[in-house]
């Protein structure tokens, strides 16, 4: 507001609780405000830990509701008694799953409680299918209580055994990405693994004892009554009717079945590699901190950069005015530097800089984004004379770098600046980029001598030129001494007043070899330049970094870069001789992506091993991993459907997905093995294993899709960036299911008919 001011960054430590620390900060203003004098203020702004607890707060209302629709599918398929025992099991679990994850010293954040909602669904599968089965036995079979449940236990130990470690090998390479992506995002599969870990443990060491003892109250004729009922009646004229059916078609017409699958796989993959499906390597949440960082040319005027910094607070708080609401917090002037951390080359200093910190109240409260206000107030300011660059930026989340990074190196500074602005005027031209600085700024000019032929000709050099003109003007040192305790240098060189005439320059005496004095103007040429205020090197290199933003409204960081790597990049590096690398957040995302390629074909390799000590076979582990591609299907559509990039995120949960696709495969096979071992025909064992996992798929299914879904309706801007990994798992798994129950029958189908062919 016009005033100084002093600023104090407070930080947490690395291991600190975010949330105390709050608490701490709060309590320490509360008490400083009543010590402080007349006219002195103290104001808290840009607390983030404001937004850490609104995005815990989302989750967990999310998590409630994801709750509720959880418990809704659990009583809508199963008995009531079961499925209060099963829905029992999520609270034990998710306590032994924290006593885990304090053990290994994990902590509860965004991320963490993220994993626990996506768990949700997750943390029932195994007890379902054991308590769908000890049902079915007590029911079906007539076993006792105790028996059922125990057989039940035993019957489904291994599949659910091999399921598990399935999901956990899909998720553990995860844990072994590197970086900055690595340290935000390993608290996703450290969860689920933990929650995967106490989910076997309740499923067959606790739930069969509740079973046991709530079977014996239930009468083997009661089907239910009312809407249980009705439910049951109508599912078992649909599975014994339409579905038996379907798959008794897809079986018999099986290369038709597959064929159709890999030409859905290859329409989807299409909308990726032909760029429909754009890739987003981190999604940030909207910000409420705004940065305005103005550079004028070197030597400006204190008072000229002061004037427009002023002018940026006027035309903020007009633009302000014109909107409907408050949405401008507070605004600090800073004045000879520049702000923020994710400028390029970091904060700069001189009387030519000057920067306003602008923050806007939480998205929540406010109607319109940071950006669009960004955009808004960029239309009222009025560039200054001088005035070099202008750089108006919203502050992005997750990793650290701005989303387009480039950096130029080469042998020449003057090549390198000017490849630098040719670059800056091609960002500026893509519809969507803003902000873009190079950290190269122009400083002040500067006087460059070369020695002439004169100069040449009485054997002087440059290098002793240079010599006696730093004796000059830095002082040649002549004494030492000292006075009481003091050490002094005596030092001799032109008087304050040559130093600061451009003209004494010229007549300054140069010593020849000879002996002879001759004025510096007769044996050196002069010439003027722009210097620059830093000169930068990477790898030994000079270098040069060109950064800018990315509305990611109206277009994407990757197709960008794609498109300067195509044309612009290629032409500058012929055109000035430099060198050229993506850096920052690309970096990131070509360090990380390999990392998870390494990490796909490490889980690739450890399901393949758990499935061939499952089957006892070479061949039914790669029929059952065949289907691991096809959830890519549901998972890209169900971006493309809601016009949401793919992220990091995304491929997080298609990991994930891979390993419960797999999972269900898993119990189809072996139920299929079962009905073979019965004496059943190769196509009534996989018609009826599919009819018999039908129920209890169906069940984990919607029951992981249930606790996922909230967050699909989300409009909240926090959660923006979790929602790519929800989608990927509810609609791939949504696509998953009738891919188990369809595909992999006819698959097996194939696979056994060629295996009889061949042992004819």
């Amino acid at each position: 507001q016009g005033r100084p001011a002093v600023e104090l960054d407070l930080k947490r430590s690395a291991n600190g609780d975010t949330l105390e620390a709050a608490r701490i900060m709060q309590r320490w203003a509360t008490q400083t405000r009543a010590t402080l004098p007349p006219g002195v203020g103290l104001t808290t702004f840009d607390e983030s830990w404001s937004l850490l607890q609104e995005r815990i707060m989302l989750l967990i209302k999310n998590g409630a509701t994801g709750l509720l629709l959880v418990l809704l599918v659990l009583f809508l398929f199963l008995r009531g008694w079961v499925a209060t025992w099963v829905a029992l099991g999520i609270p034990t679990a998710f306590l032994a799953a924290l006593a885990l994850l304090y053990a290994f010293g994990g902590s509860i954040n965004m991320i963490s409680l993220f994993a626990f909602i996506m768990t949700l669904g997750v943390i029932v599968d195994d007890a379902i299918v054991v308590g769908e089965q000890a049902l079915s036995r007590y029911q079906e079979r007539g076993e006792s209580a105790v028996s059922a449940s125990v057989n039940a236990a035993r019957r489904m130990w291994p599949p659910v055994l091999s399921s598990s470690l399935t999901t956990i090998a899909a998720f553990l390479p995860l844990m072994l990405v590197g970086g900055v992506i690595g340290n935000i995002l390993f608290d996703i599969p450290f969860v689920l693994i933990c929650v995967i870990l106490a989910s076997l443990v309740e499923a067959f060491l606790v739930l069969p004892g509740h079973l046991a003892q709530t079977f014996p109250g239930m009468s083997r004729q009661d089907t239910g009554s009312g809407l249980r009922a009705r439910f049951d009646r109508a599912f078992n004229r649909f599975r014994d009717g339409p579905f038996q059916r379907s798959v008794a078609l897809a079986v018999r017409w099986r290369t038709t079945t597959l064929a159709t699958g890999v030409a859905l796989l290859l329409i989807t993959t299409g909308l990726l590699v032909g760029g429909r499906l754009p890739f987003s390597f981190f999604p940030s949440p909207d910000s409420n901190i705004l940065y305005g960082n103005a550079k004028f040319v070197a030597g400006t005027p204190e008072k000229d950069v002061n004037a427009f910094i002023d002018h940026l607070r006027e035309t903020l708080y007009a633009t302000e005015d014109a909107l409907a609401g408050e949405p401008v917090n507070l605004a600090v002037a800073r004045r000879g530097t520049t702000a923020g951390e994710q400028e390029a080359g970091g904060s700069q200093s001189g009387d030519q800089f000057g920067a306003l910190v602008v923050e806007l109240v939480n998205p929540s409260q406010r109607a319109i984004s940071a950006s669009d206000f960004r955009d808004r107030w960029r239309a009222r300011i009025e560039p200054a004379a001088g005035l070099e660059s202008l750089s108006l930026s919203v502050r992005s989340g997750g990793p650290p770098g701005r989303d387009l990074s480039i950096r130029l190196t080469g042998a020449d500074a003057n090549a390198l600046k000017a490849a630098a602005t040719d670059l800056t005027g091609v960002l500026e031209d893509f519809a969507g980029v803003s902000a873009v600085t190079d950290d190269m700024p122009y400083g002040r000019q500067q006087i460059l001598y070369r020695l002439n032929d004169q100069g040449q000709s009485i054997g002087l050099t440059e290098a002793d030129v240079g010599r006696q003109l730093r004796a000059a003007y830095a002082g040649d040192l002549a004494q030492i001494f000292t006075r009481g305790e003091d050490e002094l240098e005596v030092r001799v060189g032109v008087t304050q007043t040559a130093r600061n005439d451009p003209a004494a320059l010229g007549w300054l005496p140069i010593k020849t070899p000879r002996g002879e004095t001759v004025p510096l103007e007769g044996v050196v040429d002069f010439r003027t330049q722009r210097g620059f205020e830093a000169l930068r090197h990477a790898e030994a290199q000079l270098a040069v970094q060109v950064q800018g933003d990315v509305d990611r409204e109206v277009t994407n960081a990757n197709r960008i870069l794609d498109q300067l790597k195509a044309d612009a990049l290629p032409r500058i590096s012929s055109q000035y001789g430099v060198a050229w690398e993506y850096t920052g957040r690309a970096e990131d995302q070509r360090d990380t992506l390999a990392d998870m390629k390494r990490g796909l074909v490490l889980g690739l390799v450890l399901i393949y091993l758990v499935l061939a000590a499952v089957f006892a076979s070479y061949i039914w582990p790669l029929v059952v991993m065949a289907v691991i591609p096809f959830g890519l299907v549901g998972a890209l559509t169900g971006h493309w459907l809601l016009g949401i990039d793919l992220t990091i995120l995304s491929l997080f949960g298609i990991f994930g997905l891979s390993g419960i696709v797999v999972n269900n495969s898993i119990i189809l096979v072996s139920f299929y093995r079962d009905l073979r071992t019965e004496q059943m025909s190769v196509y009534d064992a996989l018609v009826g294993a599919s009819c018999r996992r039908l129920r209890p798929m169906l069940l984990t299914s919607l029951t992981t899709m249930g606790g996922l879904t909230p967050l699909l309706f989300e409009t909240s801007l926090q959660a923006q960036f979790l929602i790519p990994m929800a989608v990927s798992l509810v609609f791939g798994l949504a696509f998953a299911t009738v891919i188990v129950l369809f595909l992999v029958p006819a698959m097996l189908s194939l696979e056994q008919g060629i295996a009889a062919r061949f042992s004819a």
